[in-house]
């Protein structure tokens, strides 16, 4: 396994710093990178012990990145909005204090990130501004994350065209850092949302044939596959069920039933506990139509009526107009129709709204990024 470039930058640079609080707060950080990496346990007991020095010497700077690294290890534990509450007081902080410029562009891009995620589309859009106006040239953390959140809002929004540009400003800047875990989360999430397009337009888009949906689902599955080996090469071990999720739900749309269910079967708890309860009503619905095709209607209907109850919970809403279109499917093959037709009328009813969530994300982005040019970034 090859070690981290960035690892070994910090490694050599707290061991030149300067005075200890430069130290410290370059292990704040060196925490931080060690969660992202799935470090969990090295990356806490990094934290606490630092919590504890600054403790008896209260430190600004020192607080500031370790409620940075804090955040991250809350974040990449479970996918926890819990992160928000850290991240925010390390950017107040940062905000508020001069010498704090690459602290305050990077927790700038983390919030933009959870932005995007929550779906505070206009705050992400504000925040990836401030991010890219207050980075120097030499913070190549905080451009590889802002680019990537805005590669991933375009894609998001069906505009490859527009996010690719993002997405290889991204990857220039984790180069340049010698960031392979930020690496990998480009190819995560590229992946993912290729993912999501192609089973979107399989359940949704009957205007490209049957085969261009296949060839997109194939490239999906070759995405999703990719970054295992990835992350295998690196040592990236952080959230490690979302790659065997991303491969089920791409196989489910392959029709390969026996290898999709292998995988919900093995990996699905742990999914739930890595932070994808809110895919939950999808996960739920693809496991259902995998059962009911491999010839066990009675799995499926357990599974479906779990779906539905998951639906009461938190969802994205194309996640939730997926979910209901598989519902669809699954009660007119159980022989329920009128299930499936209060599912197929709310399934269109999501997908509508997804589709303005999509316009209204590019309007916003293009405003926010106005004059922003990702090949300079």
């Amino acid at each position: 396994m090859a070690r981290s470039r960035l690892m070994a930058k910090l490694d050599a640079a707290i061991a030149a710093a300067a005075n200890p609080i430069e130290a410290n707060c370059l292990r704040a950080e060196r925490a931080g990178l060690l969660a992202r990496q799935g470090q969990l346990e090295a990356a806490r007991t990094q934290i606490d012990e630092l919590n504890a020095q600054l403790a008896w010497q209260p430190n600004l700077p020192l607080r500031a990145w370790l409620a940075l690294a804090d955040g991250l290890h809350v974040h990449y534990s479970a996918l926890d909005r819990g992160a928000q509450t850290s991240i925010e007081q390390a950017y107040m902080l940062a905000q508020a204090t001069e010498s704090l410029t690459r602290l305050h562009a990077l927790a700038a891009a983390w919030l933009a990130n959870l932005a995007f995620v929550d779906d505070d589309t206009l705050r992400m859009a504000a925040l990836l501004r401030e991010a890219f106006a207050t980075a120097g040239p030499e913070h190549h953390g905080a451009r590889a994350r802002a680019a990537l959140v805005a590669g991933c809002a375009y894609h998001f929004a069906a505009d490859s065209a527009r996010a690719q540009p993002w997405y290889e400003a991204s990857r220039r800047h984790a180069i340049a850092e010698g960031d392979e875990t930020h690496l990998s989360a480009l190819m995560h999430n590229q992946a993912a949302l290729r993912a999501s397009r192609a089973r979107l337009a399989l359940l949704f888009d009957d205007d490209h044939g049957d085969a261009a949906h296949a060839d997109a689902v194939v490239h999906a599955l070759m995405g999703a596959e990719s970054i295992g080996h990835y992350d295998a090469g690196v040592g990236t071990a952080s959230l490690g069920s979302l790659v065997p999720m991303l491969r089920a739900q791409v196989l489910t749309a392959q029709a390969q039933w026996s290898a999709a269910l292998a995988l919900f079967d093995n990996h699905f708890e742990a999914a739930l506990a890595d932070g994808l309860a809110r895919q939950a009503p999808c996960l739920l619905a693809d496991r259902a139509w995998c059962e009911w095709n491999a010839g066990q209607p009675r799995k499926a209907q357990v599974l479906a009526a779990a779906a539905q109850q998951a639906l009461s919970l938190p969802c994205d809403i194309d996640d939730r107009a997926m979910a209901t279109a598989r519902l669809a499917q699954v009660y007119a093959a159980l022989g329920d129709a009128g299930a499936a037709q209060r599912h197929r009328e709310a399934s269109q009813a999501h997908y509508a709204a997804h589709r303005s969530q999509q316009q209204r994300i590019v309007v916003l982005l293009d405003d926010a990024l106005a004059g922003t040019d990702p090949a300079q970034v």
